[in-house]
């Protein structure tokens, strides 16, 4: 399914919800096997309906990083001491499925790092990468199913 069209459908049922007294409300993956607690909640980003509410909410912004979209899979990186300690898949958000065996044989995951990012909690997506590959005109192509397939292996 598009992201516009799920956007619109998803409007669609928060609007239904509050019209018949029931709170809108994420459904996320629980935890499979055994829960691990997430640091900081891994919550998703509200969208913007269109390049005004975008503008409004940027005005009161200054430190704004922006970056390509990407299909993928959300994880949580914690580093401890330079190493990665734990990565944890999104789960409901508060708590999530141990991945870290499986992120460390990624290699575009860093087992180490140093610096500020040394004592660190990051939040991003692991995808596959292909070549040539354009979202807006070619999909998802399943991507994002693929990833999380090979997490629950």
């Amino acid at each position: 399914m598009e992201d516009g069209v799920y956007d619109q459908l998803s409007a669609r049922l928060t609007q239904w919800q509050r019209c018949f007294g029931s709170e809108p409300r994420d459904v996320m993956m629980p935890p499979l096997n055994g829960a691990v607690m997430h640091p900081v909640a891994h919550t998703g980003v509200r969208k913007m309906v269109d390049k005004n509410a975008l503008s409004l909410w940027m005005r009161e912004r200054s430190d704004l990083w922006v970056q390509p979209k990407v299909d993928g899979v959300a994880v949580t990186l914690v580093y401890r001491d330079g190493k990665l300690n734990k990565a944890i898949s999104r789960g409901n958000g508060l708590k999530g499925e141990d991945w870290t065996q499986k992120v460390s044989l990624i290699s575009a995951v860093p087992q180490t790092v140093s610096g500020p990012l040394a004592n660190s909690t990051l939040q991003g997506e692991i995808f596959l990468q292909r070549e040539g590959h354009i979202q807006q005109q070619m999909g998802g192509i399943n991507a994002r199913a693929k990833v999380a397939g090979l997490m629950m292996r």
